[in-house]
């Protein structure tokens, strides 16, 4: 049986839906993911190492191992990576997709320059890159000092110590807020790239405009005239 235009257009809208449900499904599962990793983040700060010192032995101990602290933090830098995985494969999809790229300076098919409006989201859509890269990076970065600080005392932590290195208070909490904002961003960053494909598909149905017409001015016409012979008296 011969494949016709309208099975081809059919498949083709099963596969759009198709991806626009796996895109839907990896942003729902970076909010979570982001989600749980701030809740983890929580839990680390108030379960963090504390110090007490001794005042005869000019010692300090560890009042708990901090083995919490550091479940909780790897765990939230695990979170952390897979919500970020999440919003990329989503972004991947979205611009992949068989639909007009979404995060990409776009033109009318009668234009070949851009719009504002399309120069306004692309700039738009650069701007939550960078930012939700800048946060993602500080965020994993206070995870993994607060994971070395932690693992460094796991086993004898009620032991003497001459030097008793700890998480500072709060540096859960940021790694969490960094966190949480990289997950926001993300979901700008998505709904932006739906703005770029909704105005692309507006664009690239809008009727062709006729050009403007020019008149060119035209120098007016010069009269030659002949040479005639002189009439004999």
């Amino acid at each position: 049986m011969p494949i016709t235009h309208a099975d081809l257009v059919m498949r083709q809208r099963r596969i759009n839906e198709n991806n626009a449900k796996l895109a839907q499904f990896l942003l729902v599962l970076s909010v979570l993911c982001g989600l749980l990793s701030f809740v983890l983040c929580l839990a680390g700060e108030a379960a963090r190492s504390e110090v007490s010192w001794l005042i005869v032995d000019r010692a300090c101990a560890y009042k708990n191992s901090g083995r919490t602290s550091l479940l909780c933090g790897v765990f939230a830098f695990v979170l952390l990576a897979t919500a970020m995985f999440a919003e990329h494969a989503c972004m991947l999809i979205a611009v992949t997709s068989p639909k007009p790229p979404a995060v990409v300076p776009w033109t009318a098919p009668e234009d070949p320059r851009p719009s504002h409006a399309s120069k306004k989201l692309t700039i738009q859509a650069c701007a939550l890159i960078i930012a939700t890269w800048v946060c993602f990076a500080i965020a994993e970065l206070l995870l993994i000092i607060s994971i070395g600080i932690e693992s460094g005392h796991t086993s004898d932590w009620q032991k003497a110590r001459l030097s008793c290195p700890a998480v500072r208070p709060g540096l859960y909490v940021a790694a969490g807020v960094f966190g949480l904002l990289t997950v926001l961003l993300g979901v700008g960053l998505y709904l932006t790239a739906l703005r770029a494909q909704k105005l692309n598909q507006e664009e690239a149905n809008m009727p062709p405009s006729n050009p403007p017409h020019f008149i060119t001015p035209t120098a007016p016409p010069q009269t030659v005239l002949a040479n005639k012979a002189p009439i004999p008296a």
